[in-house]
């Protein structure tokens, strides 16, 4: 994408309340539009995205380059006016933003060592495990965007014999 309706200039100034020149960027857009394009590939190159709260369904910008899953604004039909990250804390650990110790993480985790410790000892082939993982990932993903699934089959699937089984045939 070209950003030729901009123009930047490099300049040394002293800023308010210091005493040394220091460099600045200047910036001079011929559009509205080109600056906020502009803003939006500068925000992305560090970091920040934007992002859709699952409570009130809002967009809003991650601003810290953390995976942030809830916004910081007030939850719609909150009695007592909290905010839809302090609401998605109050859920459980299931549904807390990207957390490490999630049961259905905690199970693909157990699997993928035990996958890796049968490497090492020479049980298990390079092709069958490069199978198995990509089995493992795929369950992962199913049981995070379907609850039933997590909640149904989804350990009984990710057993190691389950999945050298289904691996191998």
């Amino acid at each position: 994408m070209s950003l030729v309706n901009l123009s930047v200039q490099y300049l040394s100034t002293i800023l308010p309340g210091k005493d040394d020149p220091q460099i600045v960027k200047r910036i001079h857009y011929v559009s509205f539009v080109g600056m906020l394009r502009y803003d939006l590939f500068e925000g992305l190159s560090v970091g920040h995205a934007p992002r859709k709260c699952p409570i009130c369904g809002r967009w809003f910008l991650t601003t810290d380059a953390r995976h942030t899953k809830y916004c910081g604004g007030f939850a719609p039909g909150d009695p007592k006016g909290r905010t839809c990250r302090q609401l998605g804390n109050l859920q459980g650990r299931e549904n807390r933003e990207l957390a490490d110790d999630h049961p259905v993480k905690v199970i693909y985790n157990r699997r993928m060592n035990t996958i890796q410790v049968y490497l090492r000892r020479g049980t298990l082939d390079e092709a069958t495990a490069e199978k198995m993982k990509r089995l493992a990932r795929n369950k992962l993903e199913r049981a995070i965007s379907d609850a039933a699934y997590a909640n149904g089959s989804y350990a009984d699937e990710m057993e190691q014999d389950a999945l050298l089984t289904e691996a191998t045939s």
